[in-house]
């Protein structure tokens, strides 16, 4: 879920976490990649994007079988290029490796193959041809995640064929599976466990604002993905004779509760960094109360300004909502079974037992049945590793010097929570910069991604890794 930061929302400046304190600097799509690299960055594009790589479609295999000629063809030995197939799904793995054995641990790009499905009917374009139209690229998964696919397995091949040698072992791993079970991603967090950090392109980003003021966040965080499935359960009966404990009224009567229901607010490192740096972006009494809040955690006066905006609201606490209803055979027949899905965002630190247990006594009903549904993960804060924020800033210098950074948390979910688990601090660092006119619309019909954006973010990881990886002395 491309930039779930919304790199548009950084306008709204609603989504507390991101960044404030911007400094002047040049629109960063000036500082674009040249025209040979911009083409053939086009040409991929186009062929990831025509693999329905979409839950169900089959096409992130052959997908990822394009991808693994393209590293090869740029010079990478076949054997460390794999496909890891897992059940009906296939991630990928490519080593880019040291000239010599060193102790430096390795560090991970992380993207995703596989996309939200589309139907042509619903498109002004065929969502699986890139189309350019009006200043866009149209396609589904221009934006989440290929052009991140494009941008991280671009900087690999073209190192590579100018002879780049890393100072450590580089690994890339795309899953394939990320927009649905995520097994593909559990499987490489598996594997790769004991890399110093991850950098994923699926989150993170910059904004820079029609006065030429630019700022960046990093995803560090994010909140815990739980469903719940609420259930009443009685005999049923004709709806001629009605029963006074009827199950629909009865599951109705505990979806209130919990509806009426705010879980504690919470704070950590990264919400607090957020905060604070937004708060002077942000006029009247919202970015007075921001500021208090990063000052004075918890403080309960700022909490009564912040919390009646959804968009921050949801940032400071749990959230649980219902999304789904069943219940019923026929209209002329009592319910024997009710049930509602209950979908919940968790703040970090909190368990998934907390909020089953507070569910359980905020609605109230002992014969409420609730179960947990899959296997929701449990993901910890990252620290931004040093070595990657002074990468990212080697970055910034050449694409928007003087631009601001800090951290937020994501009330979404990536592959990065399956890497946090293992042990691998995991930041999203990813390569666009939105304007006030980005309208991404990933997850939805016409997803497009501005062109001037596309040309913008070529050189992200490139420059990122000859920084990270390179001599001390290489040219950015």
């Amino acid at each position: 879920m491309y930039i779930r930061h919304r790199l548009a929302i950084l306008v709204s400046a609603f989504m507390f976490g991101v960044i404030g304190h911007a400094a002047p600097a040049p629109n960063a799509v000036t500082n674009i990649a040249s025209p040979a690299v911009v083409q053939e960055a086009r040409t991929m594009l186009e062929r990831l994007v025509s693999f329905r790589s979409a839950a169900g479609h089959a096409g992130v295999l052959p997908m990822a079988q394009y991808l693994s000629d393209q590293f090869i063809e740029a010079g990478f030995p076949a054997s460390d290029v794999e496909l890891v197939r897992v059940q009906d799904d296939v991630a990928m793995i490519v080593r880019y490796r040291p000239a010599l054995v060193n102790t430096k641990p390795p560090v991970i790009f992380l993207a995703h193959m596989d996309v939200v499905d589309a139907r042509r009917e619903d498109w002004a374009t065929d969502p699986w041809a890139l189309t350019e139209k009006d200043g866009f690229l149209y396609g589904r998964g221009a934006v989440d995640n290929k052009f991140g696919v494009l941008t991280v397995a671009q900087a690999f091949m073209r190192l590579k064929r100018e002879g780049f040698v890393p100072d450590r072992e580089l690994i890339l791993a795309f899953s394939g599976d990320e927009e649905t079970g995520m097994q593909t991603t559990r499987v490489l967090a598996d594997r790769l466990k004991g890399a110093a950090f991850a950098v994923n392109s699926d989150a993170g980003g910059g904004y820079t604002g029609s006065n030429g003021m630019a700022t960046y966040a990093i995803q560090a965080a994010e909140k815990t993905y739980a469903t719940f499935e609420l259930t009443v359960r009685n005999e049923g009966g004709h709806s001629s004779s009605p029963r006074t404990d009827n199950a629909i009224y009865e599951l109705a009567a505990a979806l209130q509760k919990i509806a009426a229901h705010r879980f504690p607010v919470k704070w950590n490192a990264v919400s607090l960094d957020g905060f604070a740096a937004i708060a002077p972006t942000i006029e009247g009494e919202l970015g007075k109360a921001m500021l208090q809040f990063a000052q004075h955690p918890g403080d309960a006066a700022a909490v009564a300004i912040l919390e009646k905006e959804a968009s921050v609201d949801r940032d400071l606490r749990t959230t649980c909502v219902a999304t789904m209803l069943k219940a019923g055979t026929a209209e002329n027949v009592l319910a024997s079974v009710a049930t509602a899905t209950v979908n919940c965002r968790i703040f970090p630190g909190e368990t998934i037992a907390d909020v089953q247990s507070t569910l359980a006594r905020v609605a109230g009903n002992p014969a409420l049945e609730i179960k947990v549904r899959g296997e929701p993960v449990e993901s910890p804060v990252s620290e931004v590793p040093l070595e990657a924020r002074r990468a990212l800033d080697a970055v910034l210098a050449v694409r928007a010097p003087g631009a601001s950074v800090s951290t937020y948390m994501e009330a979404g979910g990536t592959d990065g929570l399956w890497f946090r688990r293992a042990g691998i601090p995991t930041v999203a660092m990813g390569p666009l910069f939105a304007t006030d006119d980005s309208n991404y619309a990933f997850h939805g019909n016409n997803e497009r991604l501005p062109l001037a954006e596309f040309k913008g973010g070529l050189d992200h990881y490139y420059r990122f890794i000859k920084a990270l990886a390179g001599p001390a002395n290489a040219d950015q």
